[in-house]
């Protein structure tokens, strides 16, 4: 189904016009180019947004965090000064019913937990555990605190491993204040005689709303969202009541450090407290801090469409003055195609590229004129060549059923020479006839230069010899019919009947690459170079100053096989000529 959708997309584009096209491409070109710039500008400018978004808030945490922690550090300090207290010392080490001024003594305790209340405005209310009978003294907002649950402070006072460090708690719904999510601090108490001997606690708790004025945004015209998170991902404290306890789903970042990440279409700034295992996380959403990036993304898009309306009308008017000596040329072309071939074309006023083609155009055209004038006078040629060809074959058909009987008659009377004669003159016109055919094999190509050799030597009897040595792996090639016998001719009445000596003819064949050269060699009186050379230049020429046989199957030879092929005559080894007769191997092989 792709492979279809695709094929057929891509006839549509073909069948579009080059105008069209042209149009199209310079557009995309532009939007492409606009696009890139637009993609990159905008990927760098939210970096840059986001980065300094990222350092501002970090600063922005830093110095909420700093302020928080000397906060929590002073709230820690504050009952180191009445730990040691005489009045404490003494309520929480005896029993009751043995403090003979007991009265006296809660009221110094009392006293002493009211300065620390006085001494912190903040701080929600203070309690005092008392480990011997497992007492409470409260001083707060309310009386609720009397009869509240102190039991997770007996808990922390049975570690084996309690120091004099407070401890702290993280938090939480307040035991006393329901409504209320406070901070408690613990601090361990211990008698001053027996040191390691932990006899109270003093708890110290301060309001959740305290402590979230430390870490929230004092610019409200951000979105900035700050909160505390805790080492497992709750939230502790936030400006927003509902979000405490729940998760903050940032387990991403509890990694014990500073730092900033993208999480769930948000930027996550956090910056950690090491003391209290805590994270100070301000989230700003992402869309706010490109909202005017977008705004120019918007911009831009409509600038990018106003752009493209205007390049396609531009690229269109530009196309058509381009094209205008393409449609020229076009033009030109169609009126050669329907057979003027006397039109012209002149472009140089677009321009040296169009001046070349138009050059280009009107040299194919002259080159297209000339060739097909040659290949008028070929085929008149091949016209005069196969009508001579069928004129000679009218009587030779007559005289080889003649020459049998006359073969026959000699037998009778036993003149066997008359015999011989005559049958290889039949022999030479029955294959001479070939029934028509202009391709023979080269084994019945042979025997008919056979039968004329025959003939010949007969007529010289011992003034010449001939030799046919073809292989037998070129005795099947075809082979244009009466290819040699004129060859063979020519040397006999240009060569060999001048010579005073016994002369020879040798006819063979070898192949050369794709080739196969058949030579006919003799050794008559030869030629020199120079008239081996004008002989040769006369056959390319088709000068009618050599002999029509010979000019004859050259041109046969070239019509079928084309150049570079036909004959070349050359001096040889004997004083002799050797004619050379080029076929193409392959193409011989394909006409069997």
């Amino acid at each position: 189904m792709k492979n279809w959708l695709f094929q057929f997309a891509k006839h549509k584009f073909r069948s579009i016009p080059f105008r069209s096209k042209l149009t199209y491409y310079l557009v995309i070109t532009i939007c492409l180019t606009v696009l890139i710039v637009v993609s990159f500008s905008y990927t760098v400018t939210s970096r840059s947004i986001k980065q300094q978004a990222k350092d501002m808030t970090m600063l922005q945490l830093q110095q909420n965090t700093s302020n928080l922690e000397d906060y929590l550090q002073n709230i820690e300090s504050t009952p180191d000064s009445i730990v040691t207290d005489r009045s404490l010392q003494e309520y929480l080490s005896k029993p009751d019913e043995d403090n003979l001024d007991f009265s006296a003594t809660v009221d110094d305790v009392y006293r002493s937990m009211s300065n620390i209340i006085g001494s912190k405005r903040d701080i929600l209310y203070v309690f005092l555990y008392k480990a011997m009978d497992n007492n409470v003294l409260y001083l707060g907002p309310t009386k609720a605190g009397q009869d509240s649950d102190f039991s997770n402070v007996a808990g922390y006072l049975s570690k084996r491993d309690i120091s004099g460090s407070p401890i702290r708690v993280g938090f939480r719904q307040d035991p006393i204040i329901r409504k209320k999510y406070t901070l408690t601090i613990y601090q361990p108490i211990f008698d001053i005689y027996r040191i390691k001997r932990p006899i109270g606690m003093l708890g110290i708790s301060v309001a959740e709303d305290v402590v979230a004025r430390f870490y929230s945004n004092s610019k409200r015209e951000l979105p900035l969202e700050t909160f505390i998170m805790n080492g497992q991902g709750m939230i502790v404290s936030h400006t927003d009541k509902t979000r405490i306890s729940t998760d903050a789903q940032l387990k991403e970042i509890l990694d014990k450090h500073d730092g900033s990440a993208e999480i769930g279409g948000k930027l996550v700034v956090y910056k950690y407290m090491k003391d209290w295992d805590w994270y100070v996380v301000g989230t700003l959403p992402i869309s706010y801090l490109l909202r005017d990036n977008n705004v120019m993304l918007l911009a831009i898009l409509v600038i990018v469409i106003i752009t493209i309306i205007l390049a396609s009308f531009i690229s269109m008017i530009i196309s058509r003055h381009l094209l205008r000596p393409f449609n020229d040329l076009i033009y030109r072309m169609s009126m050669v195609s329907k057979g003027d071939l006397t039109t012209r074309i002149n472009l140089s006023e677009h321009g040296y590229d169009f001046e070349q083609v138009s050059k280009g155009f009107n040299l194919m055209v002259e080159q297209i004129n000339v060739l097909m004038k040659k290949i008028y006078d070929e085929q008149r040629q091949l016209k005069e060549i196969e009508f001579k060809a069928l004129q000679s074959q009218i009587n030779p058909h007559f005289l080889y059923n003649t020459l049998e009987s006359i073969h026959w008659q000699a037998l009778l009377y036993g003149h066997h020479e008359i015999s011989t004669m005559v049958k290889a003159l039949a022999g030479f016109y029955r294959i001479s006839l070939s029934r028509g055919e202009a391709i023979i094999p080269m084994k019945s190509e042979s025997q008919h230069v056979e039968n004329y050799l025959t003939i010949q030597e007969m007529r010289y009897k011992d003034n010449m010899e001939s030799y046919i040595d073809i292989p037998e792996e070129f005795l099947e090639v075809m082979i244009p019919k009466m290819t040699l016998q004129p060859l063979v001719e020519n040397s006999i009445y240009h060569g060999l009947r001048v010579k005073q000596s016994k002369g020879f003819i040798k006819i063979t064949a070898i192949r050369d690459g794709d080739d196969l050269i058949v030579k006919v060699i003799d050794n008559g009186v030869g030629m020199v170079p120079d008239q081996i050379q004008s002989l040769n230049r006369t056959l390319e020429d088709n000068d009618s100053g050599v002999g029509y046989g010979v000019r004859n199957v050259h041109r046969r030879i070239k019509l079928f096989y084309g150049n570079p092929y036909g004959l070349f005559y050359e001096s040889n080894e004997y004083g002799g000529v050797t004619v050379n007769v080029r076929l193409h191997l392959n193409q011989a092989e394909n006409n069997m």
